[in-house]
């Protein structure tokens, strides 16, 4: 049973003192240290270590407070559905996602979604994947666009679609002579012998710490192709930019056949078999309740990920 002045029993646990709370909270000392009697006996458990200064959640406490937590959450989420039921949705929705995929999937979901519902704010918070997953632990964001694996319990991956990583080639590369593919037709997948003819080309390859780099070395390693990047950057779009430009080879999410702007002087190749990828999906941080606009814009991203929808 959650006590209705759950807020008392939240005090108590923040502030590690009977008295600190009551001050806290505008009422005596005596009152505070009546209700949390009382509430100990209606839960039928000591909730606090009275032997312990400052006072410290005991293993009952501990799960109280959990429950508690989910009270809040649930009541946050019934208010907000309310406010849908009973007016034009509203509020604010906080996203992650990294610099290059929101300069690409962004434009695509932005404006029919605004038209849709002008009384939701966005806010976007743009970086790697450490940041945004620093993002879900800190409570900063609703929810992050990420790649798998995921390897905090803190927080939930919901799958949203297996992205392949694309090799990235300009047309006008002379080795592209040698291979048999149709300019016009779906993404071709290079054999491991044509893929090898670009062992001596220049690569443009992500930064290391980069999630995206992590994979590609892999698959350079497992072909012993041993080349040092000509060019380390941050950005796919800028990876993509300079190959255009003539500057060796690299490679690509998938995503990037979403993004209108991508210069015309490219061919993309699927490598390796299976072919080269990762899950992406939609991540939260775990037990948290997602509100109703944040709901309607994780289904909005979801409808650009849908089978044939290749911008």
């Amino acid at each position: 049973m959650i006590d209705q002045n759950y807020e008392y029993f939240l005090a108590i646990a923040e502030e590690k003192s009977i008295s600190k709370a009551a001050a806290r909270l505008y009422i005596s000392q005596p009152s505070l240290t009546k209700y949390l009697k009382k509430l100990e006996e209606n839960v039928g458990a000591t909730l606090f270590s009275r032997e312990s200064h400052p006072l410290k959640l005991t293993p009952a406490g501990e799960l109280y407070m959990e429950y508690v937590k989910d009270v809040i959450r649930i009541t946050k989420k019934f208010d907000q559905d309310i406010l849908y039921i009973s007016s034009t949705i509203s509020g604010k929705v906080t996203i992650g996602i990294t610099l290059w995929r929101s300069s690409i999937l962004m434009p695509l979901i932005f404006p029919d979604f605004m038209k849709k519902y002008p009384n939701v704010t966005i806010e976007l918070k743009e970086g790697s994947q450490q940041y945004l997953l620093s993002l879900l632990e800190q409570g900063k964001a609703d929810f992050c666009m990420m790649q798998l694996p995921n390897t905090q319990s803190s927080v939930t991956f919901e799958h949203l679609a297996y992205e392949h990583i694309l090799f990235a080639v300009n047309k006008s590369n002379p080795i592209l002579e040698n291979i048999d593919y149709d300019l016009d037709g779906d993404v071709a997948a290079l054999t491991q012998d044509e893929f090898l003819l670009f062992k001596r080309e220049p690569f443009v390859l992500m930064k290391e710490e980069n999630q995206l780099r992590q994979l590609t070395q892999n698959l350079l390693n497992k072909y012993e192709i041993v080349s040092s990047p000509v060019l380390e950057t941050s950005n796919v779009v800028t990876a993509l930019n300079l190959v255009s430009s003539g500057l060796g080879v690299t490679f690509v999410p998938e995503a990037i056949l979403k993004y209108k702007e991508r210069p015309g002087s490219l061919v993309f190749f699927k490598v390796d078999n299976p072919p080269l990828a990762w899950e992406l999906g939609i991540a939260h941080k775990t037990r948290s309740i997602m509100s109703r606009q944040a709901q309607l814009m994780i289904d909005a991203i979801r409808s650009v990920y849908l089978p044939g929808k290749d911008g």
